[in-house]
């Protein structure tokens, strides 16, 4: 008899251990041997040894199969225990889902139709992992028929949300900095107007002051003017009386054109009379009085 090698007999162990699931449905399998040996009716040498095993098989897969079925708990209700409503595009998360009862079998889950996350569901394990942002209510089913506790789940996206929100830092501080140009723009622009109002208003005012100051200087000019005018008018007036009374009184009548009256050389008002009314009259007295004049009261005879 050949020898076998230890990896024979562990190859045999380990297919002996990878069948023993499926021993449940050997029943099935073992029914077609039965039947071919019963046709044959031969169960002579190894025919007969091949019969009674399909025969043992059978009962004992079949019996088991009957007490697999028997003792299977049907499941009433799933509990899906999320952890958290709020989780971010990048992430993955495991569900617990809890059997009711505890020792039921799921066979098959589903999650709800929704935009935001898949499930994949192997060895027990619900595994979500989400596609982009945004809210749902998310409902498991097992078995096709037994629906968990609805959960509303947030989804956001932080990349994204940075993204925007960077962007829109960076809008306001383009915003800030062109309204900080404006204002500075707007601040340099009031100063050049308040700048050239200011030089407008010193050249008025210089102008102004010039021209009062030339009007005062005028003033001034017309007042020395008329000042050296009289001083002259006066020096004349004085010159004119002193020669006049330097000289020898030959005139009959002296005449106050101002008062419209006539006076004798000797009269005590002739000295009274302003050289410039003063006037000396050869004529006679009738003469003055045609011409209007009238004597003094000191002269009326």
């Amino acid at each position: 008899m050949k020898k076998r090698g230890c990896l024979t007999w562990i190859i045999g162990f380990l297919i002996i251990c990878f069948m023993i699931p499926f021993y449940v449905l050997a029943w099935i399998p073992a029914i077609g041997f039965i039947i071919y040996y019963l046709i044959k009716r031969d169960f002579s040498g190894k025919r007969k040894r091949n019969f009674i095993i399909s025969i043992i098989v059978f009962v004992t897969s079949l019996l088991w199969f009957i007490w697999a079925a028997n003792n299977t708990v049907a499941l009433t209700g799933i509990q899906a225990d999320w952890k958290s409503t709020k989780f971010d595009v990048s992430e993955t998360t495991e569900v617990n889902i809890t059997p009711v009862p505890s020792d039921a079998t799921i066979r098959k889950l589903t999650l709800s139709d929704n935009d935001i996350a898949e499930l994949d569901y192997e060895d027990g394990k619900a595994t979500i992992s989400f596609k982009k942002a945004g809210t749902a209510k998310l409902t498991f089913t097992a078995n096709d028929s037994i629906d968990s506790n609805t959960t509303t789940i947030t989804v956001t996206d932080k990349k994204a949300e940075e993204e925007a929100q960077k962007a829109k830092e960076e809008k306001e501080r383009l915003a800030a900095e062109k309204a900080k140009k404006e204002e500075e723009e707007k601040a340099k622009k009031e100063e050049e107007e308040k700048a050239t109002k200011e030089k407008a208003e010193q050249e008025a005012k210089a102008k102004a002051d010039a021209e009062a100051q030339a009007a005062a200087e005028a003033q001034k000019q017309a007042e020395a003017d008329a000042a050296a005018k009289q001083a002259e008018q006066e020096r004349i007036a004085a010159e004119q009386q002193t020669a006049a009374a330097q000289q020898p009184q030959t005139s009959s009548y002296v005449v106050n054109t101002n008062t419209g009256k006539f006076h004798s050389p000797s009269c005590r008002d002739v000295n009274k009379i302003k050289p410039e009314n003063y006037w000396a009259y050869d004529g006679t007295r009738d003469d003055l009085i045609n011409q209007g004049y009238s004597p003094c009261g000191h002269c009326n005879p």
